[in-house]
């Protein structure tokens, strides 16, 4: 932000130069955007992550001597070192000029010495006790931290810890954590919002979407394309409803996560035998299953009714013409997802995976034109990248002569060029009206 209020501040003064505003019209635009302090992230996040290589250090060196030290002194240094490392860092936040990115390593290591200081504890008591819970309890401890400094490095930190215990619990004890999505949505999300935080957002969603496919494969494998779809739609869709809230900021969070769950799904649908697997879900004695279903089937409604709730109230033009045409793809899938879920049942096979082939592609070309039009490289080769995965996937599935699989990659030649002078050609426009 200070970026962009010393362009703002050198602009506005430019217009003063040239006569277009006079000095009580400045002061009022340099007003409307008030000037917000550094928050020096890169700084803070390498501290963290010093911090905890640092904490990783500490555990392997008395790892490595703690056969040799007695009780008392395993203890206190145990607690001293958690002591130590969180007092400092509080002693400073009470300075004149507090150092945050210290400030935040400091307690990142205090995080990292309460960790290692389960283990230990239990080792010296002989604690003999479901090892991933250890994991639980640490993310639990950082989870508070996170809340009481508050604290983005803390919430990554318990987001880490929350994802690995329900990752250990599902592949090593085959056991679905139905708690885990339960810490990111009463834990971690209002954090988000309360400090309007896109970044932290961001990666509650990603672990939300991660911790609940765990659990919900855990019940029955199949469910896990359906209900996925249905969350990434509801993101996607609360993306839309966003910008009239009053975190504005979380448009981005939700639509990237949103689009990216419902691409990765709809590109494994595209597949007939998965397709094939959206007829299958059975809810009989699957409790579990249907509460989580209703979570997502509640969830979609609410991001449509704050969609449509938004769009009548300020109209279609904070959605602009990508997003709506990205709205109309996904409600095509929804409605197929949906459908064979009511149904129970569903043809399947390429009756199935011939619309989500279309809606993949529609969605890559999307990406292509947004980014050409907005000058956003990296989107125009995502759209690019997901044009020719799902081109070659069909030309591995459905073609046989070599001569048609010539012509398929003479065509996705071809139309890679087009895509890339159609960019070149917005880039020179937007340069000229620049000049």
């Amino acid at each position: 932000m200070a970026k962009h209020h010393q362009w703002l501040k050198q602009e506005v003064a430019q217009w003063q130069a040239e006569g277009l505003v006079d000095s009580a019209l400045a002061q009022r635009i340099l007003g409307r955007y008030p000037e917000t302090a550094e928050r020096g992230w890169g700084r803070i996040v390498f501290s963290a992550i010093g911090a905890v290589l640092v904490g990783l250090g500490v555990i392997l060196f008395f790892a490595y001597n703690w056969h040799v030290i007695p009780k008392p002194a395993k203890l206190a240094l145990v607690f001293g070192a958690l002591a130590a490392a969180h007092g400092t860092a509080m002693t400073l936040a009470r300075s004149a000029q507090p150092n945050r990115g210290l400030i935040e390593g400091l307690h990142a290591l205090g995080t990292m010495l309460f960790g290692a200081g389960i283990w230990l504890v239990a080792q010296i008591y002989h604690i003999d006790e479901h090892y991933p819970n250890a994991f639980l309890v640490w993310s639990l401890g950082a989870l508070a931290l996170a809340w009481a400094m508050p604290s983005l490095v803390q919430a990554l930190l318990a987001l880490f810890l929350v994802a690995f215990w329900a990752g250990v619990e599902m592949f090593q004890f085959h056991a679905p954590m139905h708690g885990a999505p339960l810490l990111v949505v009463l834990g971690v999300l209002p954090l988000a919002w309360w400090r309007r935080s896109p970044a932290l957002l961001f990666w509650a969603l990603a672990v939300l979407f991660v911790v609940t496919a765990f659990a919900v494969a855990g019940i029955r494998l199949e469910a896990l394309f359906s209900f996925l779809f249905i969350m990434g739609a509801a993101a996607f869709i609360a993306g839309v409803a966003a910008p009239t809230t009053a975190f504005p900021d979380a448009e981005g969070p939700l639509h990237r996560v949103g689009l990216l769950v419902v691409l990765g799904i709809g590109y494994a649908l595209s597949f007939p035998r998965v397709a094939s697997e959206l007829g299958k879900v059975n809810f009989a004695s699957r409790t579990a299953l249907a509460i989580y279903f209703v979570a997502a089937g509640a969830a979609l409604l609410a991001a449509v009714v704050a969609a449509a709730t938004s769009i009548s109230r300020a109209g279609w033009r904070h959605v602009d013409i990508f997003r709506r045409w990205q709205l109309a793809l996904i409600g095509v899938g929804l409605a197929i997802v949906l459908g064979c879920l009511v149904a129970r049942a569903c043809a399947g096979g390429w009756a199935i995976a011939l619309p989500f082939n279309a809606i993949v592609l529609g969605l890559a070309a999307l990406l292509i034109l947004e980014g050409s039009a907005h000058l956003l490289p990296r989107q125009v080769g995502a759209g690019c990248l997901l044009f020719a995965l799902v081109t070659v996937s069909r030309y591995a599935d459905l073609f046989s002569s070599l001569l048609v699989r010539a012509a398929v990659f003479v065509a996705l030649g071809v139309g890679l060029f087009l895509v890339g002078n159609f960019y070149a050609r917005h880039r020179r426009r937007a340069q000229q009206v620049q000049s």
